[in-house]
């Protein structure tokens, strides 16, 4: 079973009678994925039910087939739900800004007088691909900002309770916005979930802030996930099941559910062991200068090729591959040495972590 049928099973149960749940919880940040411009404000001006809201969506036009996770399916779902329909759909904000690196996105459920701040994900720009890597070496990110700036405005509009929520880069939004809102607001916040989301560089994660929504926060990775693995993670960490194998896991359509709750797995896979290590690694022998660098230097080639997005780069891969190759070419040697160091690092760090964990008794059960 997966959260579309989850619906097919759970409804007809409102709120009212059964309290969300963590498959809500991942419905809800899937849901954040949809395009609303011109149909819920940011501001108050413009609220819509999700019945509403899916009318208004058709009428619009919008066409998300291309995105990696599809909210379209999703959203059609839940609108013929008793559960979901009359839900109320608020405070929409979505913005992409190239010059100080920032993609943006947040939207808020409401039920109940209960509150669901939900966190777009990484969408398909560059822009916010470049600020996810960026996460590794920033005490505070553009989004970070933000969200922590999002969450303050809603908790200010009424009295509702609060549960923060986002999937990938989402989720690292809703645990620091958990964490660095206002004082009265953090109180206010029943549950933080990350869905897969990546964590905190050492900073933050060992900022009292951080620390203090520990017992509020959970963070839900699949078996063999990728990017729930990156960086520090000091919440409950809840491993689930999914019917995908790799990184196609991130996708909230493949996750397996029993019930009102997700299956659980026993833990990481030896890949995605493997990658956490591998990458920590990896991280820990650079310099947030190092990090910098590189991070800009990719990033730069690829947007300097005239590409904005990942289909973009699909859609034009060899020009892209062109002009990436021409701008390598035409490096100073001192940076291409640099370029060198950093990816031979990510090597070195690889095979020291299956050396140590070849070495390391307690996996040997790990690998097939």
């Amino acid at each position: 079973m997966n959260i579309l049928d989850y619906l097919d099973w759970r409804g007809d149960i409102l709120f009212s009678e059964r309290e969300l749940n963590e498959v809500d919880n991942i419905i809800f940040s899937t849901l954040a994925y949809t395009e609303m411009l011109g149909l819920v404000s940011e501001n108050d001006e413009k609220k819509l039910t999700i019945a509403e809201l899916y009318s208004e969506y058709v009428k619009a036009g919008y066409d998300q087939s291309r995105m990696i996770i599809n909210p379209a399916t999703l959203l059609k779902k839940v609108s013929e739900t008793e559960r979901y329909k009359n839900v109320i759909v608020r405070n929409y904000v979505n913005k992409i800004d190239t010059e100080i690196k920032l993609q943006f996105s947040a939207v808020t459920f409401e039920f109940d007088n209960n509150c669901y701040i939900a966190y777009r994900g990484t969408d398909n720009t560059l822009v916010g691909w470049r600020e996810d890597c960026n996460l590794s070496y920033l005490s505070r990110t553009p989004g970070q900002s933000e969200a922590v700036k999002y969450l303050n405005k809603i908790a200010g509009k009424s009295d509702c309770t609060l549960i923060v929520g986002g999937h990938s880069k989402g989720g690292n939004f809703a645990v620091y916005a958990g964490a660095f809102c206002d004082g009265e607001v953090r109180n206010r916040i029943k549950k933080i979930y990350s869905n897969d989301g990546p964590g905190f560089n050492d900073t933050v994660a060992n900022s009292k802030e951080y620390l203090s929504i520990i017992p509020k926060a959970e963070h839900i990775i699949t078996d063999s996930s990728i990017v729930g693995i990156l960086l520090s993670v000091r919440t409950k960490k809840k491993v689930i099941k999914s019917s995908a194998m790799g990184i196609d896991q991130h996708n909230p359509y493949t996750w397996n559910v029993i019930c009102t709750e997700f299956e659980k797995a026993e833990g990481l896979s030896t890949a995605s062991v493997l990658m956490d290590n591998t990458i920590t690694m990896w991280i820990n022998s650079l310099s947030d200068e190092n990090k910098k660098i590189f991070i800009n230097t990719v990033f730069d080639f690829l947007e300097d090729s005239g590409a904005k997005t990942l289909n973009d780069i699909a859609d034009k891969r060899w020009e892209v591959y062109n002009s990436v190759l021409k701008a390598m070419t035409q490096m100073n040697n001192e940076k291409k040495l640099e370029l060198g160091l950093t990816v031979k690092k990510f090597f070195d760090a690889g095979r020291e972590a299956i050396i140590n964990f070849n070495n390391n008794d307690q996996n040997k059960k790990l690998l097939p």
